[in-house]
């Protein structure tokens, strides 16, 4: 009885995040949204085929996994996103929050053809490799020693500028 409330409990507040999260998405945007949190939440894990095992749909895994990942392809769903947890993180920043600003690297040792790829300093390793610059904000509320909801973001060290090809160093 009390997982069965506790279960409940949480479907409402995964329902109620991700509706404040996903507002003026359409609505299988809307649909992915709460989908891809419960399912990061049940499984622990990031992958898509993850996320929908924990879905247990009764249709095959991979039509799941497929509708998932062709939503995840939607113009607007990170823009939407992360405004949507700007906005919330923003209302809860206050005198005492520091903002933490972190910029380190996401090293790609076997790729070769990925979009945007760049020569980064390996901070792990101490030397350069190929990969991406990331960009992190954190909040942290010194008071309450917690953390507030932050941005990440990928930032290729060269930007594509209108048609122009990019090339490796």
């Amino acid at each position: 009885m009390i997982i069965a409330q506790t279960a409940t409990r949480l479907r409402e507040q995964i329902t109620h995040f991700s509706g404040n999260l996903s507002q003026g998405l359409c609505k299988p945007a809307r649909r992915l949204v709460k989908e891809a949190i419960y399912g990061i939440q049940a499984r622990q894990s990031v992958h898509l085929t993850e996320i929908a095992r924990s879905l247990e749909e009764q249709i095959p895994l991979i039509k799941t996994e497929n509708r998932l990942s062709r939503n995840l392809g939607r113009p607007q769903l990170r823009v939407t996103l992360q405004d949507a947890l700007i906005r919330q993180g923003s209302s809860r920043v206050h005198q005492d929050t520091l903002l933490i600003l972190d910029l380190s690297d996401l090293v790609k040792p076997y790729a070769k053809k990925m979009e945007y790829l760049s020569r980064v300093r390996d901070g792990s390793e101490g030397k350069l490799a190929d990969g991406y610059w990331l960009c992190q904000v954190i909040g942290w509320r010194t008071r309450e020693m917690r953390s507030l909801p932050s941005m990440e973001s990928c930032i290729p060290p060269r930007q594509r500028i209108s048609g122009a090809r990019t090339t490796r160093s």
